[in-house]
This record gives structure tokens, sequence and C-alpha cells, in this order.
């Protein structure tokens, strides 16, 4: 008989190794930080948004304003605006932090900014602007320099102020001016000018319709038939 050769360790049995019971009861304590499976598990942040090419996450000024009011997370709100822009107004209890602190090469982040580093799953950071237009760099700047619980409000300040202007404070507060649509009809009217405007010409019938025979045409019927009879 030809020799078979055996796998190293011996013939392996079906199905998997048995399980110990001495470490039934072990679970693992490594923590990986906040991900993505945390924060859509979570009930605080279960209306967080994701896009691709974004090291960051996003808030709905809806879950915004729920956990401003309800106080069911710690949240600490950056303001990247300048001082002036900051002191006319801003979120309610949010932290004027200029975004041009981040590009310090040491210590960017104040001591108030490092107490809520990739704390505990209930503390995250949220990042404000007028409009994305800082917000968008300084998530990815954040994550970038180790922070991982970091949140930027979509649409910035100004669809707070559309959507919930009162959860703003400040002396010189905007009012949010809902954009007023016209009727499109009344203005492709508007638009039109006359001479597009079609006018029936004199004397034209359309196709299909009776025209009323006038004496003239009577005439000229009469003369024809008479020819034909000659």
């Amino acid at each position: 008989m030809p020799l078979q050769a055996k796998p190293m360790g011996g013939v392996p049995k079906g199905g998997p190794p048995p399980a110990n019971k001495k470490y039934a009861n072990v679970k693992a304590r490594l923590d990986t930080g906040c991900n993505e499976l945390k924060i859509k598990s979570s009930e605080t942040k279960a209306n967080a948004r994701f896009h691709r090419g974004e090291n960051f996450k996003r808030l709905k000024v809806s879950s915004l304003a729920a956990l401003m009011q309800d106080m069911v997370a710690d949240v600490l709100l950056l303001d990247l605006r300048d001082e002036d822009e900051f002191t006319q107004y801003h979120l309610k209890g949010a932290v004027n932090y200029p975004i041009r602190l981040l590009s310090r090469q040491c210590n960017p982040f104040t001591t108030e900014i490092l107490a809520y580093i990739n704390g505990a799953p209930q503390k995250i950071i949220v990042l404000s602007d007028l409009d994305e237009h800082m917000a968008f760099p300084a998530g990815n700047a954040f994550y970038e320099k180790g922070v991982d619980n970091i949140f930027i409000v979509s649409g910035g300040l100004k669809e707070v102020l559309r959507q919930a202007p009162e959860l703003c404070e400040g002396h010189c507060v905007p009012q949010a001016v809902t954009p007023h649509r016209p009727n499109t009809s009344q203005v492709k009217a508007q638009a039109r000018p006359d001479s597009l405007i079609a006018v029936p010409r004199q004397g034209y019938t359309p196709t299909g319709s009776i025209r009323p025979r006038t004496s003239a045409s009577r005439v000229s019927s009469d003369e024809q038939q008479q020819h034909w009879k000659q």
C-alpha cells in the first residue's frame, strides 16, 4: 500500500475545539475607541450621519436640539469662528475655539478639550461654524490628531437659525428668513414679451371648421357651375 502523508499535529477532528469552562466568563476588555458601530448602536447618537471621505460624524439640527435640551450626553460645543463673530451670536453653552489654534504645533488643545477627547461614551465634541466652511477641515484635523469622538453640525449655524433659532444666544442673533418662492406660471407670463403672444390673423380659419360663405364666394361658385354645364 502506498504511504499517505499525515497532516502535522495529527488528524484533525471534526468541529471546533471544545470550549474551556474555566474561561467562559472572561470577556475582552480592550477599548478600541469611538467607532461607527458604537455610534449607530448608541441611543444618544442614533441620528448621526456618515459621508464617504469624512473622518468625523455629522449631527442633524434635530439631534443637536435633543442633546442640548435633554442633556442625555455630555457635549462640548466648540465655535470655530473668530471672537467678534462669536460674540454676536453662538450656540447656547458653546466655547469659542478659533480654527487658527488648531494649526499650532505645540499644545493645540485646551485643558477643557483634553478632558473630552476619547473619554466616556457619553462625552462628545461638536464643532460649529457658519456653513461648514471651517468645520469640514477642522473635523478631519481633529481626527488626524487622534480625536475619535468628533462631530460637526450639518449645515452650520445657518441651518440652526432656520430650523431651531432658540438654540442660539447673543446680542445680535440674526433672524432666518424663509425664501419666498413665487408662482412659476406668473413669472413666465410676466417675462414673456408681447411679440411672442399668439394673435389670430384676420380671416384665419382653423382646420376642420366651417367658414361661412360670403356673397363673393357664392358668385364664384355659380360661375363655375355654369362653366361646367356649357
